[in-house]
Order: C-alpha cells, then structure tokens, then sequence
C-alpha cells in the first residue's frame, strides 16, 4: 500500500495483488484509527462480498473470481470488541456492463483500489444487538 496525507486526510493506493481488508486494518491500527468515513474507487480481480439475510439474521456470502470495477466503495471505521474495524459496501461492475453490489468481506486489488479515509478525532464502538445479531453502532443521543 502507498499513501499520502492531506491534512487529516489520507489518499491510500492500494496496489496489484494486495488484499484490501488487511492492507486497510494494518493501517487503522498503526495510526490508531477509532472512527473515519470512507469512499473508494478502482478495481479488483476477486472479491467476496455479502448480502444480510435479515429473516435468518446471517450473511449470505458470494465469490466472484474475475476482473471487476468498483463502482462506488463507502464505509466507516468504528472500533469492534477493542480493534479499529472497517464497515465497508461494494458495487462491482462486471464485463458485460452489470452491476453487483453488497457488504465487503474481501477483494484483491488489480491493478489498484484508491481509498479516500478521512478520521474524525472522536472513537465509536460497536456493540452486538441481540435483536438482530448484529454489532451495530453504540451512539448515545436518541431523537
């Protein structure tokens, strides 16, 4: 991975070859990132990526080995049982022009993922919620 920063900015190039979730977690541990919002671009050779079954409260989770544009990347970082942990949704544009989309569990960069992370000085915790079984943001004001 190569980056550059702009004030609290960070322009990230992840590169051929490299897996985008643990090029990313190495980064938000190493400068201690504990809440960001991001946005991306660029494109993948594989990619895994999920869809929430909210009926059985599980992911259904879907390979795809083959070249892919990433359309849009968006997400945010929050800190999950003490460790910065990266939300992130994927649309994946195909060869035939059709789209594929869902919650990112894995990709390998090709020929490179730009990422836009932007921290925000403040930490966010994610805490499990039984209802739905998911761990979902521990936010304190309720309207």
């Amino acid at each position: 991975m190569r980056f550059q920063q702009f004030g609290e900015r960070f322009q990230m190039r992840i590169e051929s070859g490299e897996e985008l979730g643990s090029s990313l977690k190495t980064f938000l541990v190493e400068r201690e990132v504990k809440f960001a919002q991001m946005t991306g671009l660029g494109a993948v050779r594989s990619a895994t990526i999920s869809y929430w079954n909210s009926t059985i409260q599980e992911y259904e989770t879907h390979e795809r080995a083959e070249q892919m544009e990433i359309i849009s990347l968006i997400g945010n970082v929050s800190m999950r049982e003490g460790e910065p942990f990266a939300h992130i949704h994927l649309g994946l544009g195909r060869s035939d022009l059709s789209l594929i989309g869902g919650h990112f569990n894995a990709a390998i960069a090709h020929p490179m993922l730009e990422i836009w992370l932007t921290p925000i000085d403040a930490t966010v915790t994610r805490m499990l919620d039984e209802s739905c079984g998911l761990f979902l943001m521990d936010l304190s004001e309720r309207r």
